[in-house]
């Protein structure tokens, strides 16, 4: 899916954008109608769908890496904190976690459209707030086991300062476990934006999304199914690739699993 993102341009045979009246509706290429110029079929107003389903891939990875990366150091330099300060900032921090899971984030996402308009900045930073809750509670969880081991107090009984202790000793004890919440992050980036382009508040249009294409073909399910189909294929797809990923590299880096099936 990446390369496919990347050689899009390359691979799609059609503008994305462009329309194309006459040829509207046209089923895929193997059924009756069809023709191997629109392997996929063509939409409402003509444009093809293998192109903008290659497309679409683009901003739904371009959009799940940034925020995944933005969470990832949101949520991990606050559980570092609370994990390792306790007291009163641990409570604070908390506290926010708490908050932003009771509300429903969508309807924040909402009222952030409402005011700032639709972009692909805004919804790359409304994808990285609404999950770092889970790098920070998990990073919390493991800091509070790691702070009272032997290597810490050694050094801190050897003066090394509370900045280089979680620089340089817990840190590192917890990549292989934050490496793998990224890709379990990435999962949910991509759905949170194709669900976002599906009510209308994602990627601007023209530009193809995934999510806005199943939106635009759910009138057509019973006359031309393969507007919705194609995209939806590719969004599953993604996300169990992403899954499947994330269940790999649970085992590969978690020294209790290896070596069992």
């Amino acid at each position: 899916m990446i390369l496919i993102a990347l050689l899009a341009p390359a691979i799609a045979p059609h503008d994305p954008l462009a329309q194309n009246l006459r040829a509207r509706n046209l089923p895929p290429a193997w059924l009756l109608g069809g023709n191997w110029g629109h392997p996929f079929g063509t939409d409402q107003i003509g444009s093809d769908i293998f192109s903008r389903t290659l497309h679409g891939a683009r901003p739904a990875l371009l959009i799940a890496a940034v925020a995944a990366v933005i969470s990832l150091l949101i949520g991990t330099t606050l559980g570092l904190l609370a994990g390792y300060f306790r007291g009163a900032l641990d409570a604070l921090i908390m506290l926010l976690v708490d908050a932003q899971l009771a509300t429903p984030f969508i309807l924040i996402a909402i009222a952030a459209v409402a005011a700032f308009g639709r972009s692909m900045t805004l919804l790359i930073i409304l994808a990285g707030v609404s999950g770092w809750m889970g790098f920070a509670r998990t990073v919390r969880s493991q800091v509070l086991s790691l702070r009272g081991r032997e290597f810490v107090h050694a050094s801190r009984a050897t003066g090394a300062t509370d900045r280089r202790i979680l620089a340089r000793h817990l840190l590192p004890n917890l990549t292989s476990i934050v490496i793998v919440l990224v890709t379990v992050q990435i999962r949910g980036m991509i759905l949170f934006e194709a669900s976002m382009s599906f009510l209308g508040l994602g990627v601007p249009p023209p530009a193809p999304s995934w999510g806005s294409m199943i939106s635009s073909g759910r009138d057509y399910l019973l006359t031309a199914w393969w507007i919705s189909l194609f995209p939806a294929v590719a969004l599953v797809g993604t996300v169990l690739s992403a899954s499947l990923i994330g269940d790999w590299l649970r085992d590969a880096l978690d020294p209790a699993l290896r070596g069992t099936r």
